[in-house]
């Protein structure tokens, strides 16, 4: 089979893989805290180093001794999460937090303590600070929030303090733990807007971001930018497509000329 076929189907797939991204990062669009995705790719030429990227430099579709080392492939050589803050939207509501700089809220889940931007707090039946899973909020001295106050006013600075009082008197109840990571690299998305610190060496950071109380994050995706990409990924997919029907109508016009001359 002609190698040309090899190339644009090993392309058609990465715009395939590109796609995949730009839809589940539409399909955040309005979730809070969320952060887009993001591929890398490069020129790969064969033969190929057994340590190129994400793929570990395999074209998966023709193994690299078969491979003509004078043409190139499409590699992806990374998958990344792009941590730019999102807009802050109004709730009024007081226990939705967000956070203005970098940084991270703690949260006890059963795995272990994972990290987030999704301040969409509430309190469960034991009065705990929890995420809408009902996972604590996590203080500085590494505990669960409680905040059994009743009919007090909870209130919160922009360092995380908390605040339960009439609003003349106010009584500090704790603090909220908020950290940062010099790399964020290894922080693994799991879902429900919660990261998993892959680095066991990475070491929590004290952040100077300022807590906003009555607000939350918006997701950092631009729908009109991921569909303005999906449609150009769109035009590259089917590019490829009619170049393998191209190659494949030469093939087969080439085999029935040589018959008919034979």
């Amino acid at each position: 089979m002609h190698e040309g076929i090899y190339i644009a189907a090993s392309a058609g797939l990465k715009q395939g893989k590109k796609m995949e991204v730009i839809a589940n990062n539409l399909a955040n669009v309005n979730s809070t805290g969320y952060k887009r995705d993001r591929l890398a790719f490069k020129e790969l030429m064969p033969p190929f180093p057994p340590d190129s990227g994400l793929e570990a430099g395999r074209n998966e579709l023709l193994p690299p001794d078969k491979s003509n080392s004078n043409v190139s492939y499409v590699a992806i050589t990374d998958q990344y999460t792009d941590h730019t803050p999102g807009s802050l939207r109004e709730t009024a509501a007081p226990l939705d937090l967000a956070l203005n700089g970098d940084g991270l809220f703690s949260i006890l889940t059963k795995e272990g303590i994972r990290y987030t931007r999704n301040g969409n707090f509430r309190l469960d039946t034991a009065n705990r600070l929890v995420n809408q899973k009902g996972e604590p909020v996590l203080s500085k001295e590494g505990q669960p929030i409680v905040i059994d106050v009743p009919g007090a006013e909870i209130s919160f600075d922009p360092s995380g303090n908390i605040f339960a009082g009439t609003g003349l008197v106010n009584t500090n109840i704790g603090s909220i733990k908020l950290v940062k990571f010099e790399d964020k690299r290894n922080l693994e998305k799991l879902g429900d807007g919660l990261y998993r610190q892959n680095d066991p060496k990475a070491e929590e950071k004290p952040t100077d971001a300022i807590m906003r109380q009555g607000y939350l994050e918006n997701s950092n995706v631009s729908s009109v930018e991921e569909m303005t990409d999906m449609m150009a990924t769109l035009r590259l997919f089917e590019t490829y497509q009619k170049m393998i029907q191209a190659i494949d109508s030469m093939d087969d016009q080439s085999v029935n000329n040589i018959g008919r001359v034979g």
